[in-house]
């Protein structure tokens, strides 16, 4: 009876760590941040990427010093020869003469694998056309 009950107590802790690590998110792979987007006159975009095996979470915030709009943009890439992103997100703020902020906080799922790149790209828009500011690419060092 006490084999017995060894045997059960090993199952049950197996099957709690599996139920928790297995079916869950998978665990961050690396972090990457952001902040040399910035520009003096249009605005800036600043944060973080965190690559999993099955999805990139990006945070951070956006914002406009402009009457016009600054915009963040995020391409994400599954490999470097390749420059056709999987996936593409945007977060924008507009000024309105006094400068507004947008935070963000959202998950891109690639599936397994994970991405190699994020492209982060700051636009603005003061004449009613997006422009290039500046980009920046946050590399994923595990797939390196």
């Amino acid at each position: 009876m006490k084999k017995l009950m060894g045997s059960v107590a090993t199952v049950a802790v197996c099957a709690g760590l599996f139920g928790v690590m297995g079916t869950g998110t998978a665990a961050a792979v690396n972090t990457q941040t952001f902040d040399q987007l910035w520009d003096g006159t249009y605005g800036y975009a600043q944060g973080g990427v965190t690559f999993h095996n099955r999805d990139v979470v990006v945070q951070g915030s956006v914002k406009s010093h402009t009457t016009g709009c600054a915009q963040a943009k995020f391409e994400v890439f599954l490999d470097f020869p390749d420059e056709t992103p999987v996936k593409t997100e945007t977060r924008t703020a507009c000024g309105r003469g006094t400068g507004t902020s947008t935070d963000y906080h959202f998950t891109v799922g690639i599936g397994s694998g994970g991405a190699s790149h994020v492209r982060v790209t700051l636009l603005e828009n003061t004449t009613g056309t997006w422009r290039f500011v500046k980009s920046e690419a946050l590399l994923n060092s595990d797939r390196l």
